[in-house]
């Protein structure tokens, strides 16, 4: 976390610009609470093609009464996982070595029982870390400094700290037994303050996504290191809240991170940092430890997103707008719109380990590059420049002198596509670089490592 955000310190972040009345999210906003509902009703006998309104679930109901223009792109996921599955073998010796990292790094996510998921009413849960009384700080401000410490201590690279904002806490959303769903809009009383940290994907397979990256080992670390500073916090004598990728949360954490003065919100939607860009995976913990809280900061992230459009050109499903300025408002805030069911009806062609996920975007964004002098530089001027000299002349060294294949391209070949990566895959995920296969395919992307 070497950039020094002091100078760029604001009191309201630019992103999250608020224009309207502000509302919570709701249970069913978060994508990963709606498709296995609708998964299951499709197994259970349900026919889609029967329109959502014929779904017996309200949630997802009233969301897509809300978006009944996203249906179409939800119900072709489903036709797309079939279609994946039909595919899938007579790529194996293309993909082995990347569906074997993503899915050790999934196995990993998936069984280990930390941080346990919660199961009862928060005000037990969250209080069976805590060991003994509290600690007493000496200020607000050096308990902020030594959790920082402990954080990166425990595998992070970027963090913040900020009071939790209700805006943010999901309606309708508990981890315990039998209240996720039920839950209402209490939100408990000992959830004061939140510390918001991430880490980077594996940089060399997120820009060859869609189909050799993962965000699984993101997902692994990010999970560990909420656990850890769960467990510290607890040591102390404070309440523990982990939120954890990948759907472990009551809370949305991107626009935290915003008023943490971690970064900013990009394009795409998702959080951009300076040292990171986009490729950050987050997680947190919600404490009722007094903390001092950080400030959100301006380095002009969104003129730079209204004149780059590289993530919304690449874009596979089509899903990030491409408007000069923010089109949508979304629970009172203004963004760019994006559209998540498309996104994740792309998903459901990649050939990636389990069938998910696409991280394009992220790959091709200009802020996500590895540090050397030039991208040091920009990052240090860019911010400071009122004349935009500096954007504009990234943006055409982008545009220029890096080739970027057609969005068309990053689909797989059953629709299309010939499977291209904005980078071509590292060596150490190519199949015939160590196993017996015969190489019968071309990488579409730029040379490794340039």
């Amino acid at each position: 976390m070497f950039f020094n955000r002091k100078p760029f310190e604001v009191d309201h972040a630019p992103t999250l610009e608020v224009v309207g009345p502000i509302e919570r999210p709701e249970w069913e906003d978060y994508l990963f609470n709606r498709y296995p509902v609708i998964g299951k009703a499709i197994k259970d006998g349900w026919n889609p093609n029967n329109g959502w309104e014929t779904l017996e679930d309200e949630q997802v109901k009233k969301y897509y009464a809300r978006h009944p223009d996203r249906w179409p792109e939800m119900l072709q996921a489903f036709v797309e996982q079939n279609r994946r599955a039909q595919h899938r073998e007579k790529h194996r010796d293309r993909f082995a070595l990347a569906w074997a990292n993503g899915r050790s790094w999934l196995k990993g996510l998936e069984q280990s029982n930390f941080p346990p998921k919660p199961v009862e009413h928060p005000d037990i849960d969250d209080f069976k870390w805590v060991q003994g009384e509290p600690a007493e700080f000496q200020s607000p401000a050096h308990a902020s400094k030594l959790v920082k410490k402990m954080v990166f201590t425990f595998g992070a690279s970027i963090v913040g700290i900020t009071k939790l904002d209700p805006a943010f806490v999901f309606k309708n959303t508990m981890r315990m037994k039998g209240g996720n769903r039920n839950w209402g809009e209490d939100i408990p009383k000992h959830w004061k303050n939140i510390i918001v940290f991430g880490v980077p994907m594996n940089w060399d397979p997120m820009y060859a996504a869609a189909g050799y990256s993962t965000s699984y080992d993101g997902y692994f670390r990010a999970k560990t290191a909420s656990g850890l500073l769960a467990a510290w916090l607890g040591e102390l004598g404070y309440a523990a809240r982990p939120q954890w990728p990948g759907g472990d949360y009551e809370t949305v954490l991107p626009p935290i991170a915003i008023q943490a003065g971690m970064g900013e919100s990009a394009r795409n939607g998702v959080l951009i940092t300076p040292e990171l860009g986009p490729n950050i995976r987050l997680a947190a913990v919600i404490t009722n430890l007094d903390l001092e809280p950080d400030k959100p900061i301006n380095t002009h992230v969104r003129a730079f997103c209204e004149e780059c459009k590289i993530c919304a050109d690449a874009c596979p499903s089509g899903s990030i707008s491409k408007a000069s300025k923010p089109d949508s408002v979304v629970r009172g805030f203004r963004k760019f719109a994006f559209n998540q069911d498309s996104c994740y009806r792309f998903w459901s062609t990649a050939p990636t380990d389990s069938g998910k996920g696409c991280r394009v975007c992220i790959a091709v964004c200009p802020y996500t590059r590895k540090n050397n002098w030039i991208h040091t530089i920009v990052k240090e001027m860019d911010p400071r420049d009122p004349t935009g000299i500096t954007r504009k002349t990234l943006l055409a060294m982008q545009h220029n002198f890096f080739y970027y294949p057609e969005a068309e391209a990053y689909h797989p070949d059953w629709t299309g596509g010939n499977f291209a990566g904005y980078h071509e895959p590292p060596e150490w995920l190519r199949s015939e670089n160590y196993l017996k296969v015969t190489k019968t395919w071309e990488y579409d992307g730029n040379w490794e490592g340039f």
